[in-house]
């Protein structure tokens, strides 16, 4: 996973990715120190997660957050800053940050932060390389047809491995975390974009066909696609 840090105070940078590497050491981080050099990077790179402080050079945090999200609108952002004013956390949800973290905050206050952005985009962190590498392929191509034999081949090693490796890891099979994942994908077009149909979703997400996605839909969630839709919106 890619991590983006920005904030012209190096050492909260360093402070910040030392936590962060502690716990999830395959993670990529990514350094910007304004808003023209975290611009660059996000150009450049697909980020998932952005730690962005409030005050340095050029634009403010919140700005550059609203021109990151737009260049990728699914990147996740946390706003860091050693000011409480409401203004700036209302401000805040207004550029759909996901959280809004104070300085200095704490090792505890960090993990939070991480496990709300994990639930929202229904991320488990592996531990191995391989395993890494088969969350990566799901996350970019579970619209696709998607095999275990495929990545295992890719890596290269043998499936019976990569299916040991990821179980013990992630706490599941590779089949029934890529059906939760696409599931999850599935729920956030059902209220993103609601004049798709199921048939579309359906195959947007990488299912076979309509009954197929309603089913499991159903089995994940507990109600139908069309039920969950008219409950969101």
């Amino acid at each position: 996973m890619n991590v983006l840090i920005v904030d012209d105070e190096y050492l909260e940078v360093e402070q910040m990715e030392f936590l962060l590497r502690r716990e999830y050491p395959m993670w990529k981080f990514y350094r910007g120190e304004d808003a023209a050099s975290a611009l660059k990077i996000v150009n450049q790179a697909n980020i998932q997660l952005a730690f962005i402080d409030i005050r340095m050079p050029g634009c403010d945090g919140l700005e550059l957050s609203a021109q990151c999200k737009q260049k990728q609108p699914e990147m996740e952002v946390v706003i860091v800053s050693a000011h409480h004013d409401f203004q700036y956390a209302r401000r805040a949800i207004q550029v759909d940050a996901l959280d809004f973290l104070p300085k200095p905050f704490t090792e505890q206050e960090l993990q939070l932060a991480l496990k709300r952005f994990m639930k929202k985009q229904h991320y488990t962190p592996g531990r191995s390389t391989h395993v890494q590498y088969a969350m990566e392929r799901i996350r970019l191509g579970y619209a696709d047809k998607l095999s275990l034999q495929d990545i295992a081949a890719e890596i290269p090693v043998t499936p019976s491995y990569l299916s040991r490796c990821f179980s013990e890891e992630i706490g599941e099979t590779f089949q029934d975390y890529l059906l939760s994942y696409r599931i999850h994908q599935a729920r956030k077009l059902l209220v993103e974009q609601p004049g798709l149909s199921m048939t579309v979703i359906s195959e947007q997400v990488g299912l076979s066909s309509q009954h197929h996605f309603s089913k499991a839909f159903k089995r994940i969630v507990g109600i139908t696609p069309t039920k969950y839709r008219e409950r969101e919106l």
